[in-house]
């Protein structure tokens, strides 16, 4: 499910009037609630724990009352970890000579991933330098990017297990 433009740029504003970055918005839905999730980065520090509860409190008043939300969610603010998401030109940009790991469409429209350092953010393409070589991707074919510290590729998201709620124990048969 997609967010509404204006809950975007509501969460842009109230982020950036903090004094942090907007990194990302995801919205996704699993069961009856929502997940709003927000991801804010400081360039000249790291976020704490302080930083994303004083974010979570201003967008919680912000965002009660706003009519464009899809029903009842959850709020969710929190760094962009070490496999920070590259989302926009000016990320690229920032970690210029970084490890990062890129899937994308190739021109035939088959799905490739490229791991390497980013070498140049131009206009309209990255490009990054990996170990078969120099690949420069258009930004609009890019499907997700992340940075990719050396330790390894970043961890899946965790998934609820089916057929079980949370707080129930399981039927004891017999």
């Amino acid at each position: 499910m997609t967010l509404d433009r204006g809950i975007e740029e509501l969460v842009a504003r109230e982020v950036e009037a903090l004094g942090y970055e907007l990194v990302k918005v995801e919205f996704s839905v699993g069961g009856r609630r929502g997940t709003l999730r927000v991801f804010v980065d400081r360039a000249d520090a790291g976020i704490t724990i302080d930083d994303c509860v004083r974010v979570t409190k201003s967008l919680g008043l912000a965002l009660d009352g706003v009519e464009a939300m899809p029903g009842p969610y959850t709020l969710e603010v929190s760094s962009p970890g070490s496999h920070r998401p590259l989302v926009k030109r000016a990320h690229f940009e920032r970690f210029l000579g970084e490890r990062a790991r890129v899937s994308h469409l190739d021109e035939t429209g088959k799905r490739e991933t490229a791991t390497g350092a980013i070498a140049a953010a131009g206009e309209t393409a990255v490009t990054i330098r990996a170990e078969d070589g120099t690949r420069t991707i258009p930004y609009e074919r890019i499907l997700r990017a992340n940075l990719q510290p050396d330790d390894g590729p970043p961890p899946e998201p965790s998934r609820a297990r089916r057929g079980r709620r949370a707080g129930r124990r399981p039927r004891r048969r017999g």
